[in-house]
């Protein structure tokens, strides 16, 4: 393994009983756990940790890594033993205080490798988990469920864990076996990309005033940086664009979006689809629309696609399943209402109902084309406090004194 840093950290800032973290992750870039686990690793490098990351899955990008971040990439390692042996011998060529996964397949990777080592060498172990495991179950395939039985024995062999939402941590108690006093949900820092933000964009911050007369308003409590658009008027009367910001993929369920859309139409209600991600599902939500006779247009990916909503716009959020949903925060960051499904449980975190946004009865078009009515007509006041806990600060904040406490707990 390659090793490769940037700038040095400034250990003065850091807290004496811990100075090494290690992360171990699929990647640096492609979803939203590398989102978190970058903003997390840049945050503690910060404060003055020595912070190093192991890639299970991919090369590095030096693009991606944080400033004063090291890192090395199991990516030419084949095989699961292979993989969790060459982490054995980062832990013990470098020696970090505590160790943290996230996702299930570096999760396993870093305790097989803890494992491996001897009890008075072994690091703390944290795993993460992102998903609703149970929910995706059905219909998997052979080599995902085994992988969730291995998760299932070793994961409550971990110093502790950190859930991505209350609902995450309720199956890791009730279905993995995890007790409940070594399980932690850490906020997602899923403003910490939005303009403003000391690790965002910034592609239009300057267009921000502060304080300004007309109500636009950049606010940083914890943190955080808070736009509130003031163009955006409540209600349907100059129609609605429902916003697709995810992957077209069967998890997501793009397809019920159209048919929500439709509903609306029937209602008389002046309605577009906009898509911002691609997926092999792009042909068929493509034709539904055709059908449907929906207006859609497809943008593909876009980063900060909170950027490109129009003035009567409604974020909708249509999975089965979502372990968080980082974009309905990031949504109502940008002043925007959104709307996901009750079922996928997750979401529960990310929405505060008749606040925020509002969460579907059930998956069925009707109920969609409800809550989306409800969604667009709410004001978006007063959030701030709300949104101060996914800020960069108050969940980089949490998950030092987490660390903390397990490293103590030793």
């Amino acid at each position: 393994m390659t090793l490769s840093s940037q700038t040095p950290p400034d250990y003065a800032r850091a807290d004496p009983a811990l100075r090494r973290i290690l992360f171990v992750i699929p990647s640096l870039h492609g979803g939203g756990a590398e989102f978190v686990a970058r903003t997390w690793m840049g945050w503690l490098a910060d404060q003055g940790y020595e912070v190093a990351v192991v890639l299970t899955s991919a090369a590095v990008k030096p693009e991606y890594l944080p400033d004063g971040v090291a890192s090395s990439s199991l990516s030419g390692q084949r095989g699961h033993l292979q993989k969790a042996t060459a982490l054995r011998r980062r832990l013990l060529d470098w020696h970090p205080d505590v160790a943290i996964s996230l996702q299930a397949h570096p999760n396993l990777v870093l305790l097989t490798a803890a494992r491996l080592m001897p009890a008075r060498l072994r690091p703390r172990v944290l795993v993460s988990e992102r998903n609703l495991v149970s929910l995706g179950l059905p219909g998997s395939n052979l080599a995902h469920r085994v992988k969730i039985w291995f998760a299932k024995r070793l994961y409550p062999w971990a110093d502790h864990v950190i859930a991505i939402s209350h609902p995450v941590a309720a199956e890791m108690i009730a279905a993995f076996g995890v007790r409940g006093d070594r399980i932690t949900v850490v906020a997602n820092p899923a403003t910490a990309k939005l303009r403003g933000t000391r690790r965002g964009l910034g592609t239009t911050a300057a267009h921000v005033q502060v304080g300004g007369d007309d109500g636009t308003k950049l606010v940083e409590p914890g943190g955080t940086t808070i736009v509130a658009r003031s163009e955006r008027r409540p209600g349907s009367a100059n129609g609605i664009q429902i916003v697709l910001a995810c992957r077209l993929v069967a998890q997501k369920r793009p397809l019920l979006a159209i048919a929500a859309a439709a509903e609306l139409a029937r209602r008389g209600v002046v309605v577009e689809v906009v898509s911002f991600g691609g997926g092999p599902l792009l042909n068929d939500v493509q034709a539904a629309a055709r059908q449907e006779n929906v207006a859609f247009h497809h943008r593909g990916w876009v980063e900060n696609w909170f950027d490109h909503f129009a003035d009567n716009s409604v974020a909708l959020l249509t999975s089965s399943r979502e372990g968080f949903g980082n974009v309905l925060v990031e949504a109502a960051a940008a002043g925007y209402p959104s709307v996901a499904v009750s079922g996928a449980l997750g979401v529960a975190d990310a929405i505060v109902p008749g606040i925020t946004g509002e969460l579907a009865l059930s998956a069925h078009p009707a109920d969609l084309a409800d809550a989306i009515l409800r969604a667009v007509d709410l004001p978006l006041e007063h959030i701030e406090p709300w949104l101060a806990r996914f800020s960069e600060e108050a969940s980089g904040s949490d998950l030092e004194r987490v660390l903390l406490r397990v490293v103590e707990r030793a």
